[in-house]
């Protein structure tokens, strides 16, 4: 399983789970932030924060450079139909492992949310697809849909009716607002998601800002019913 940045629950023992996958070129330090943030909040305190590291691989948009990748970007323009699927599969299963491993530590599916920003972002829409238990949610910021219908046997998806957060904002130049709109119809029209909540933010780049950061928490309490 890939390493892993590991923020432990304020109070023992722990009953939520939230996994975070960071965006191409970064680690899973630079969303620990996150944790920090929620635990200001008291209703966090039984929460636990995993942030993945990703492996470190030659990105073909980038002229072969290495860096840390849930997948291989073979164009910037992140076309579905030009995606590195084996890649995006590899990372569906580390996906599945840590999901795994916090259900055999105690905590409940329905109190697991799996999400990232961007790459991270991505390959979490695309988990919907893929994981072999419902989940209490998905976090998509800046996302975008990382591989085709053909991919996937939609049909049997445990979470076509489990809540999706995706936040995006209408001016970011990396993941253009169009992407994020192309992975909601996809993931909403194409595969069947019946619990899709797209949020656009005026004026954000490819980054968040404070009120997707309200949304967001919002979100993430309504599902741990907090």
């Amino acid at each position: 399983m890939s390493s892993a940045v590991r923020v432990a629950s304020r109070v023992q023992p722990a009953e939520q789970a939230l996994i975070i996958f960071h965006g191409l070129g970064d680690t899973g330090n630079g969303w620990s932030f996150f944790a920090d943030f929620l635990q200001r909040d008291p209703a966090f305190n039984r929460t636990r924060f995993i942030f993945p590291n990703a492996r470190s691989i030659p990105i073909t948009a980038n002229a072969g450079m290495t860096m840390p990748a849930w997948f291989d970007i073979l164009e910037w323009t992140l076309s579905p139909t030009k995606a590195d699927t084996e890649g995006v599969f590899k990372s569906l299963d580390v996906i599945q492992r840590f999901v795994q491993e916090q259900i055999d530590s105690g905590i409940k599916p329905e109190n697991i949310i799996v999400g990232g920003f961007s790459q991270g972002a991505a390959i979490s829409l695309a988990a919907t697809m893929t994981l072999p238990v419902k989940i209490g949610g998905f976090i998509s910021l800046s996302g975008f849909c990382c591989t085709s219908q053909d991919s996937f046997n939609h049909t049997s998806s445990k979470n076509l009716a489990t809540p999706v957060f995706h936040g995006h904002g209408d001016q970011d130049p990396i993941v253009p607002l169009k992407n994020g709109q192309r992975a909601r119809d996809f993931y909403t029209r194409d595969c069947g998601l019946i619990n899709y909540t797209f949020k656009t933010y005026p004026g954000l780049e490819h980054s968040t800002c404070p009120q997707e950061m309200v949304d967001l928490i919002a979100f993430i309490k309504k599902v741990f019913q907090m």
